[in-house]
Order: C-alpha cells, then sequence, then structure tokens
C-alpha cells in the first residue's frame, strides 16, 4: 500500500477530473477497440482468408510483441517531449495501421501488421498512465485510472454491437465486412490525434482552466507526495528498471493478462458458438458483459482510494477471474457458461486501478515513466501468450476447456502473488521504522 499522501480539495479534483478523464477514455476506447476488434473481424475473416485456428491466434498475439518490445523507449520519449506530442503522434500511426488491415490476405501478411500496429501503439497506456500521475495526487489516483481504463468495457460495449453492425455491411461496394471494420474502426484514431494536439497540456502549471490557487494546491500536494518518498526508493531509470518490486507487479499481470486477453481475442467467437447468436446479437452479449465490467471497475476503484489499501482490492478481482475460468470449462449449461465467463473481464477490470495506482506511489519522474511503461510491457507479454495458447489448444482439442483450467490456474498464480508483494511491503515499512527508531 502507498504512503498516505494529501488529496487536494474536492472541488479541484472534480475539475480535473471532468477535464481530463472523459476525453482520456474516449482516446482509449477507439485505442482498445483497434487492438482487440480482430476478435470480430474473425468472425468472417477466418473463413474468407482460410486462416486456422492457430494461424489467428499467433498473428492476433505479434501486435503484443511489439508492444513489448517499444514499450519502454516510447514512454521515455513521452516523458521527454511531453504527451501531447507523443500521444498525437501514437494515434496517427496505430489508426492507419489499423485501417491497413484491411488488405491482408496471407497469415504472414496479418502477423506483420499486427506486430507493426503493436509497436506503433506502444507508449499510449504507460504514457497516460504516467500523465495522470502528474495530475493526481496518490490519494485521488486509482479513481481516475479506474475511471480512465473504463476505456477497455466501454469499447466493449459500443464496439461489441458496433462492430456487429459493420460486418452487416459485407459485401458492400466491394469489400468484405471485415474489411469495413478495420476501416471504419482505424480512422477515427487519426482524426482525434489532432484534438489531443490542441485539447491536452502537459503539466498543472501550463492549465489555464485551472486558477492560481487551484494549481498552487495541486502543485504542493504533488510535491509532498515526492518528498515523502523515501531516500530507498528508484530515482533514475536504471534504477526503476532494475527494482524487484517492478518486476513482480510486470509478473503478476503477466499471469493475469493471459487470460484476459484470450478472452478479448476469442470471447466473439466463444460467445457466439455457446449462444448461437448471430453477429450483432454477440455484440450486444459481450456488450452487455462490459457494461458489467465497467461498473466493477469504477466501483473498486473508488473503494480502493477511500479505504487507501491497494493490494487487496487487486488479489480479490483476480481470484474472481479464476473463478470466472474454472466456473466456464465445468458449467452444465449455456446460460451458466456465459455467466462464469462475464466474471473474467469483470474480475481483470476491478483490479486495474488500484495495480496501476501502484507504481507510482513509490516511482517519481523518469523512473515512474521507465517503471510503468516496464511492467505494462511485462503485462502485455500475456497478450502474446493468451490468444495464441487458446488457438493452439483448439486446433488440438477443437474445444476452450484445456485452455480455460491454464488460463484459470495462471489468474491464481497472480492473486497469490499479489499477496506476497503486499507481505514484502508490509515487512519492508517495519524495518524502515525500525531503522528510523
Amino acid at each position: 500500500m502507498q504512503d498516505r499522501a494529501q488529496a487536494v480539495q474536492p472541488a479541484t479534483a472534480r475539475k480535473l477530473f471532468v477535464r481530463l478523464i472523459p476525453f482520456l477514455v474516449v482516446l482509449y476506447v477507439v485505442a482498445f477497440l483497434d487492438r482487440v476488434n480482430v476478435g470480430f473481424a474473425a468472425l468472417q475473416m477466418n473463413a474468407d482468408l482460410g486462416f486456422s485456428a492457430t494461424q489467428f491466434g499467433v498473428g492476433s498475439a505479434m501486435f503484443f510483441v511489439g508492444y513489448c518490445l517499444a514499450e519502454v523507449p516510447s514512454n521515455l520519449i513521452l516523458a521527454r517531449i511531453g504527451a501531447r506530442l507523443w500521444i498525437a503522434r501514437i494515434m496517427i500511426t496505430w489508426g492507419l495501421l489499423a485501417a491497413t488491415l484491411m488488405f491482408v490476405r496471407t497469415p504472414t501478411q496479418f502477423s506483420v501488421v499486427r506486430f507493426l500496429l503493436g509497436v506503433a501503439e506502444a507508449g499510449f497506456f504507460p504514457g497516460v498512465v504516467f500523465y495522470l500521475s502528474q495530475w493526481f495526487p496518490a490519494a485521488n489516483r486509482a479513481r481516475a485510472i479506474g475511471a480512465f481504463m473504463s476505456g477497455i468495457p466501454l469499447s466493449g460495449i459500443v464496439g461489441g454491437p458496433l462492430s456487429g453492425a459493420i460486418l452487416g455491411l459485407n459485401g458492400h461496394l466491394g469489400l468484405a465486412g471485415w474489411q469495413w471494420l478495420f476501416l471504419l474502426e482505424g480512422l477515427p484514431a487519426v482524426l482525434l490525434a489532432f484534438v489531443v494536439f490542441r485539447y491536452l497540456v502537459d503539466s498543472p502549471g501550463q492549465a489555464q482552466w485551472l486558477d492560481l490557487s487551484e494549481k498552487n494546491e495541486l502543485l504542493a500536494a504533488l510535491q509532498a507526495e515526492s518528498e515523502a518518498r523515501t531516500e530507498h526508493r528508484p530515482k533514475s531509470v536504471r534504477q526503476a528498471l532494475a527494482n524487484h518490486t517492478v518486476w513482480l507487479l510486470g509478473l503478476i499481470f503477466l499471469l493475469a493478462n493471459v487470460g484476459y486477453y484470450g478472452y478479448a481475442i476469442w470471447s466473439p467467437q466463444i460467445i457466439k458458438n455457446i449462444s448461437g447468436a448471430g453477429d450483432f446479437g454477440t455484440g450486444v452479449i459481450a456488450g452487455g458483459i462490459s457494461l458489467a465490467m465497467a461498473v466493477a471497475m469504477i466501483a473498486n476503484g473508488r473503494h480502493s482510494d477511500n479505504s487507501d489499501e491497494r493490494y487487496l482490492h487487486v488479489a480479490l478481482p483476480l481470484t474472481l477471474m479464476t473463478v470466472g475460468f474454472l466456473g466456464f470449462m465445468s458449467a452444465p449449461s449455456a446460460a451458466l457458461a456465459l455467466s462464469a465467463l462475464a466474471l473474467v473481464p469483470i474480475g481483470i477490470g476491478s483490479a486495474y486501478g488500484p495495480f496501476y495506482a501502484t507504481p507510482s506511489a513509490f516511482l517519481a519522474g523518469d523512473a515512474a515513466a521507465a517503471g510503468i511503461a516496464l511492467i505494462a510491457s511485462l503485462a502485455n507479454v500475456g497478450g502474446i501468450i493468451g490468444p495464441a495458447l487458446i488457438g493452439w489448444m483448439k486446433d488440438l482439442s477443437g474445444g476452450y476447456r484445456g485452455s480455460s483450467l491454464a488460463l484459470g490456474l495462471m489468474a491464481f498464480a497472480a492473486a497469490l502473488l499479489t499477496l506476497y508483494v503486499r507481505a514484502l511491503g508490509a515487512r519492508g515499512r517495519q524495518q524502515s521504522m525500525l531503522v528510523e527508531e
């Protein structure tokens, strides 16, 4: 758990929230939709192009290979030149590459474009988390990060029905439905990049929409938080990249994201298979699950801030995720299987805000930029493993039972590792108190 830091006045916190969070959520909806909309494209694309489950799973996972390789350098560039310019650059390149997927014809082309899309988008998520740490004191941070990450379920609420509807354009103007999907969901990122450049400012000191007293209050709270960090905590990029807690946090969400990205990429096919719904109906069901995820994310982030506790607010949701996978593989009916499957995104979604509020409690400046990016890079290795693992095991067995067991066990290991990190933190605080005495 982080050191207790002072919060800003509720009116100032609300102003920050209203100005920054809704806009950043819109950006994340677009980003996450372009990341996982291959799951809906696969409802038509795999048959049109003759992709096997393994070829689709591996190609989908290549996004995360590029993402992980470029994450840390991208975030360090953002810390140097500012969020406004770098996020705008990220959005232009990822939007163009997301639309380019409409032209792929072979598994190799699919894998290459997905890899480049990952390189292009790298730095967006950890960059925004780092950006929020420059605006929201620790006492307000989990709620802000959790609200920003509600873009994930919102992309499902909006994107599920939208993707299903776009697939209905199949054959229009000579394009397949999956080609329309990539085109119409890729270009908004390019357009929004120009809005980013005009709307965002890089630091509170540049914010003309804050009055002088609000700026002083906010800067004082952030400065007090920075000074409260003890001397042994990482201050340089090198120290952050070598810090064992950073690596353990990355490992926690690596294990969890194996399951989540496996779910995110494959759930449209799984839901359609279980429910027997059409493309649009599948999108509506996926959107309903995402709505439940959004509610859980915001509620858990709020409770984490109010109770000043992080790790239990991560471990318990990851345990719920485990229950979801195990329940899905053993459910006796389609309704129960879908209900259990819904616990997977609800569980991991609830953990997001408290989890990503943790690194900025002991990292600052370039160390925070590097540490958050390393954690996100390690976490997204799960995106490499999950989709490919499900595709490979599906080709072997013809179903999802074996992969559900494996992903559930990984989620449970992530929950146990979270409790271990919590215990290490408690032990470290006790030793620090003994030294001070």
